[in-house]
């Protein structure tokens, strides 16, 4: 024990105290909604793993509070310094920090109860008006029992600190000619225990992201995965994105003058108008559903212009050349951003990039209908593969949130298939899925799957013993060759599947890419950056040889798959089916920018600075003072439909339509 630092000797039985009343604050929480359980299978299970999800969140938290302790003591302690006073002075600050992370936990509870979220910044929108605030907690009598669970807490809390440090008051005394003796081993130790605290903060050991509100969503069910986080951390979480430049609401038009014009773009008659739900519209078929898995395959960084029908002559894409031939060929097809979350986002739930917002991360994670909850509500399983780290910009917790039912990722792969900081290659991820797509199918359960690649990304890696090689030296070329052949390697083998006949292939991807492409010819945004291929594709189920030169995005995916199955559902997204209805323009953002295409011009506006317009036909020269009715056309289209969707977003109608 003599090796031991003093230092640790204090702070972990502080650690274990703050654990302890955490999860006495959770254990509240449940109880309070303990009726929620009643509809979960195994609730026991889902219990457990909801406390041990909310044991990592709470060292997360704990850890921040003790970094600052552990360091001070530490050097204090190694160096001979280590005193009574100093030793009081970080007890005196414990003691006020837990104190503040106890009041957020008390609050936590009646604010969920309420909001049915966990604690955030919005707590804070009433601290203008101080005086009504008081009143209001003060008449509410639970409120007052809230409070007083807090003062028992933090009353509990300060005597067994107050134990803990006349203990090791009493250790700082005899430091004595020991500690010189063992100061290598302290040495030691102390390296260790602030590397194990490093590991808790960052709550996760996967390299590529450290926990995130999406970690704690488990399962499927929205108050058991609630129920694992940590109030301080989405407080805190949410004041960062709070702050965030790109998370301002946007202002580009008023909102009443957006959703009308939007009501108009969508030929919502105002008798069918819901004012709840502004934009949701019926979509009717006549025939009957048809039972058809769905495969939508969302490619890494593939721009339009690699492939043949974008105009390459480097013969970089046969497979999807070959696809687009014996399919459904989308030419003016655009991504709604030019990050992977964007793409993720706007093909399953069919609403825009916000310029550089992230739509997967913020405050708390929003409800939307889209393809998954169709799709499951018509009695599909529905599933997101990935490459890579599930938790990667929020994904996988987003998903889960939002009626994906299961996550495949980097860990469920073996480690030794693992190539890149990107995780398994394309074509490991397609040979993973055949069993999960075969047990559905034995199941007699239709599958609706979107599979996002992730190969054609830097670290660019071509894997070895695979029968494949690039016709291209540089590795970028290769990278889009492999890719193209793990997708024909992936059809090649689910045509022998016998699930193969009643299947849907969509390919598109999350964005393009630039890195110089001198094919863009606009000097004011990189077009090849949002201008992808998307192709869909199924030969045993009569979809037609065609070439839709409309314009479209990802947004319009969902309807548009749903068109084809002949789907009756209440359509609540900025989404359009392609093949029975037309967009005059189609819009797109690239962070400080937003494009609108239609057929033949390209119009740009950015948030700081002059707007253009462009003719496909001369890309370099700008003809905006020619066609200012034209541009403004295209501009109050996409300010429309943005404006719009922030507004869904404030007033939290992007979900079930009710």
């Amino acid at each position: 024990m003599k090796r031991l630092p003093v230092t640790l000797k204090y702070l972990f039985p502080v650690y274990v105290a703050g654990i302890l009343f955490f999860t006495l604050f959770r254990i509240v929480l449940i109880y309070k909604n303990r009726a929620v359980f009643a509809h979960i299978p195994a609730p026991g299970l889902i219990l457990a793993q909801a406390l041990f999800m909310g044991y990592r969140f709470d060292t997360v938290i704990s850890g921040y509070i003790l970094a600052l302790p552990l360091a001070v003591l530490t050097i204090a302690e190694l160096a001979g310094f280590l005193r009574r006073k100093l030793l009081l002075a970080i007890h005196v600050l414990l003691c006020i920090i837990y104190s503040f992370a106890f009041f957020g936990c008390a609050a936590d509870i009646p604010f969920f109860l309420t909001y049915n979220t966990r604690l955030n910044i919005t707590i804070l929108d009433w601290t203008d008006s101080p005086m009504f605030m008081i009143k209001m907690v003060a008449e509410e009598w639970s409120y007052l029992a809230y409070f007083l669970l807090f003062l028992i807490v933090s009353i509990a809390f300060f005597l067994i600190l107050k134990r803990i440090y006349k203990v090791n008051v009493q250790r700082v005394h005899a430091l004595g000619a020991a500690h010189a003796k063992f100061i290598f081993q302290k040495l030691l130790i102390s390296f260790l225990a602030m590397g194990i605290l490093f590991i808790g903060i960052r709550g996760r050991v996967a390299q590529k992201a450290s926990i995130m509100l999406g970690t704690a969503y488990f399962s499927k069910y929205d108050f058991p995965n609630q129920a694992g986080l940590n109030p301080l951390f989405t407080f805190i979480n949410s004041a960062i994105e709070e702050a965030k430049p790109e998370n301002k609401h946007l202002h580009l038009i008023d909102d009443k003058t957006a959703i009308a014009n939007v009501q108009a773009y969508f030929h919502i008659p105002p008798d069918k108008r819901n004012a709840a739900y502004p934009i949701a519209r019926q979509e009717r078929s006549e025939a009957a559903p048809l039972k058809y898995n769905v495969i939508i395959v969302l490619m890494e960084s593939m721009s339009a212009s690699f492939m043949q029908h974008g105009g390459n002559t480097l013969g970089l894409t046969p497979v999807l050349d070959h696809l687009a031939d014996n399919g459904i060929y989308f030419s003016n097809f655009y991504s709604a951003g030019i990050h992977t979350f964007n793409g993720i986002f706007s093909t399953m739930y069919s609403f825009p990039a916000l310029l550089a917002r992230h739509t997967m991360v913020g405050i708390t994670i929003p409800h939307y209908t889209g393809l998954p909850y169709i799709m499951k509500k018509n009695g599909y399983e529905t599933m997101y593969f990935t490459t890579n780290d599930p938790q990667f910009d929020n994904v996988g917790g987003f998903v889960t949130a939002n009626n994906v039912a299961r996550v495949v990722s980097q860990d469920d792969y073996p480690s030794s298939a693992v190539v890149s900081g990107l995780g398994v290659p394309d074509h490991y991820m397609f040979d993973y899925s055949l069993h999960l797509f075969n047990e559905q199918y034995n199941r007699h359960t239709p599958f609706c799957a979107l599979m996002m690649t992730g190969s054609n990304h830097t670290p660019y890696v071509i894997p070895d013993n695979i029968p494949f090689m690039p016709k291209h030296r540089d590795v970028r070329g290769g990278c889009v060759e492999y890719a193209d052949w793990a997708i024909g390697h992936f059809m090649d083998t689910v045509a022998k599947q016998a699930w193969y006949k009643n299947t849907l292939f969509v390919f598109v991807a999350d964005h393009g890419t630039w890195e110089g492409n001198t094919s863009d010819g606009f000097s004011s945004m990189a077009y090849s950056l949002n201008h992808i291929p998307c192709i869909i594709y199924a030969p045993m189920l009569n979809v037609p040889r065609e070439r839709v030169n409309n314009p479209g995005g990802q947004i319009d995916i969902f309807p548009t798959v749903a068109g084809l199955l002949h789907l009756t559902y209440t359509n609540n997204t900025m989404g359009v089916d392609l093949l029975h209805d037309t967009r005059p323009y189609m819009y797109f953002s690239a962070d400080d920018r937003v494009g609108v295409a239609d057929i033949s011009h390209f119009y740009v506006w950015q948030q700081e600075g002059k707007s253009f317009y462009y003719s496909f036909a001369n890309r370099e020269q700008d003809i905006l003072a020619a066609n200012t009715h034209a541009a403004d056309s295209m501009q109050r289209y996409a300010f429309s439909m943005l404006q719009a969707t922030e507004w869904l977003l404030q007033h939290k109608k992007t979900g079930i339509v009710k």
